[in-house]
């Protein structure tokens, strides 16, 4: 084994702060199917898990985002003809509370944990394992959900940073910065960055470390602004106050994003200031053609966001796998998901092959390497090219 791919598996724990930037609710009103709908099987349960109304997170859309899901489930006649109940669990941006929901998976049969995000994926996967429930579209931050054998993202996670870094390298970037969180996890996420800068010939960045309780980005900005591009991994709202502390202070630095950074929320708040910025994802951009079934079912959620879109992408890879059968159980689905080579989540994103890992220890539960890159283009997120193989970064 190269001592590339030694160092990479402890490079890749502890990226969650990096990218993250009350209570379990009761089965969803929404998620369940109404009218005349005639179900042949006994129902089935599946849980999506989010931060709502946290002190420093709060996503309701992607819950919104599953109930939609389960909506249109349902309205075609469920999954193989079994009513889909979802149990959406607010995490609280909590361990404890994280590990409720994990709890009250197992206690209600969940045939699959699907999409959602958490910060405490280590929590969560250990309850998940021990009762055998998969995890599909688990957002691939934490060590376990990149180990752990009911771990099936749709998303590179950690590995993704060092495409942004290759990608910044082959845009001649001569000098950059990385402007991340100073917390343990970042430093991490500097190795893998620093990873794809050297395979694109590209001198190491800046590391500049932004305090958790920052809130006037004006100094950051003016470091950054010394290099020619700076790659950010902050929250919604530090992107923003970063990029228009940036345009106050007339810097021209090019900004990139890490996944999740750069989606239409984020381009209102800082208008023109992102103008040009680049980000890495798993999915085709929201402008596809192939999102039109998930903005046909809610008009409620920003399907640029990534976790949002994930989340959705999950519940079609749940399709997938078991919307013929008859028989449905945690068991089955991931019987069915370890034989999926070529799963598409209705082609929102590259094949993924979930019988064979990716070949970096720590890291191998990666099973989706492709990555597209988007750009902020007229105050909208727009593909930028087709998918790239994250694969021969992590070689040699």
């Amino acid at each position: 084994m190269s001592s590339t791919i030694v160092k990479l598996r402890y490079a890749a724990i502890g990226t969650t702060l990096v990218l993250a930037l009350a209570g379990c609710g009761d089965n969803s009103d929404e998620g369940s199917a109404g009218g005349a709908n005639t179900f042949t099987g006994a129902p089935v349960t599946v849980m999506t898990l989010a931060p709502v109304k946290s002190a420093a997170m709060n996503t309701p859309e992607i819950i919104t985002a599953a109930e939609a899901a389960v909506k249109t489930i349902n309205a075609a006649g469920g999954l193989g003809g079994h009513e889909v109940k979802l149990l959406a669990c607010n995490d609280g941006n909590n361990a404890n509370q994280a590990g409720d929901c994990a709890r009250q998976a197992v206690s209600a049969n969940a045939v699959a944990v699907l999409g959602g995000f958490t910060t405490n994926g280590g929590t969560v996967v250990p309850i998940l394992e021990k009762a055998g429930i998969p995890w599909i579209g688990s957002p691939a931050l934490s060590a376990e959900e990149l180990s752990s054998k009911v771990a099936y993202p749709l998303v590179s996670g950690a590995a993704a940073f060092a495409g942004i870094g290759a990608r910044a390298a082959a845009d001649g970037c001569a000098s950059t910065s990385m402007v991340l969180y100073d917390v343990p996890p970042s430093e991490k996420a500097a190795q893998l960055i620093n990873l794809g800068l050297a395979r694109g010939n590209g001198k190491p960045a800046d590391h500049i470390k932004v305090p958790t309780t920052t809130t006037d980005f004006s100094s950051i900005a003016k470091t950054a602004g010394k290099s020619d591009c700076a790659i950010v991994g902050l929250p919604n709202d530090q992107v923003v106050a970063l990029a228009t502390a940036a345009r106050t202070l007339g810097e021209k630095t090019r900004y990139y994003a890490l996944q999740g950074a750069l989606n239409d929320q984020v381009l209102s708040g800082a208008r023109d200031a992102l103008e040009g910025a680049t980000s890495a994802v798993n999915f085709v951009a929201a402008t596809d053609p192939a999102w039109q079934g998930a903005k046909t079912a809610s008009t409620k959620v920003d399907w640029t966001y990534p976790y949002n879109q994930n989340t959705w992408a999950a519940y079609q890879v749940l399709i997938e796998a078991v919307g013929g059968a008859s028989d449905i159980s945690a068991a089955s689905v991931t019987a069915a998901l370890d034989k999926m080579t070529a799963a598409k989540a209705g082609g929102l994103t590259a094949p993924i092959d979930f019988s064979k890992e990716f070949p970096v220890p720590g890291i191998n539960r990666v099973f989706n390497p492709n990555i597209t890159f988007v750009k902020a283009k007229g105050g909208a997120v727009v593909q930028d090219g087709g998918f790239e193989n994250l694969t021969p970064l992590f070689a040699g």
